[in-house]
């Protein structure tokens, strides 16, 4: 047992939808997560807790030390993750250790608790804003048709596989955290959520998916995906921005890259 009078606090660490403390107990480091409550509608922390046992068994995250029910959790800190800089991460040493993170995980063959349904996620969001702004209206509208008669081939995915979310354990091997949005769903939405976090160039890309194995012929759902993410952190970000106005960069960041990535994926795939 944990009491949290026993840990010693040594520094507020980062985080968008979470606060997340660096402590100690017994002279071993933790992490320790105050989840963000406004969101409690919209995250499940059961199904966080699962994902995370199984992810956990299939070897690419830590253990909970603790997890409350309502998502209060404590996991293992490891310090070599301070030497996982964004620069280091795009280097083709760590590509091909992103790239085997996450090829294993979409591998393992087993199945999360929960099955990610994009358009749910997308009225969830709707639903929090007062009001759909017009834009976001056309855009979904884009959206939705490029997305009729997509593949269903559902693998265990992390769904929020950007820079911040990969850990080190040692100089030998990343892991994933915060399973918040974990679900069953398309093994190429968590490649391209790393891909547009990171802005990866066309040639750190390429490194990625020769490591990773990304099929030629899945390289149009990658693309898809990536649209699907912008237009969906955008109304997350639409959403924060009711509570922080300082998200309206992050906001304007994600749309103006979904513009101009639909108007490249009409040149190169002519689904307008």
């Amino acid at each position: 047992m944990y009491l949290i009078q026993e840990l010693s606090y040594i520094k507020r660490l980062g985080g968008l939808t979470n606060l997340n403390f660096l402590v100690a107990h017994k002279g071993q480091k933790y992490v320790l997560r105050f989840p963000a409550h406004e969101f409690e509608d919209i995250i499940n922390r059961q199904h966080e807790k699962e994902n995370q046992r199984i992810a956990a068994e299939i070897g690419v995250t830590v253990d909970n030390v603790v997890f409350t029910d309502d998502g209060i959790k404590m996991t293992p800190y490891y310090d070599a993750t301070a030497n996982l800089t964004r620069d280091l991460i795009v280097t083709p040493e760590y590509l091909e250790k992103v790239a085997d993170v996450l090829s294993t995980l979409h591998s393992s063959n087993r199945e999360f608790t929960n099955r990610f349904n994009y358009w749910e996620e997308v009225e969830k969001y709707k639903s929090t804003l007062t009001e759909m702004p017009s834009l976001y209206v056309l855009l979904e509208e884009r959206v939705r048709n490029l997305t009729q008669g997509e593949r269903l081939e559902y693998v265990p995915c992390h769904m929020d596989s950007v820079t911040g979310n990969f850990i080190q354990k040692d100089a030998k091997q990343l892991l994933l955290i915060d399973w918040e949005y974990s679900a069953n769903y398309l093994p190429e939405w968590d490649l391209a959520a790393f891909i547009l976090e990171r802005e990866l160039s066309e040639q750190q890309e390429q490194v990625l998916l020769d490591y990773y194995g990304l099929p030629a012929a899945s390289k149009e759902s990658l693309d898809l995906q990536k649209l699907k993410s912008d237009f969906l952190w955008s109304l997350w970000s639409l959403v924060k921005e009711l509570e922080d106005p300082s998200f309206e960069a992050y906001t304007a960041k994600r749309t103006e890259r979904l513009i101009e990535g639909l108007e490249q994926y009409y040149r190169l795939y002519g689904n307008e």
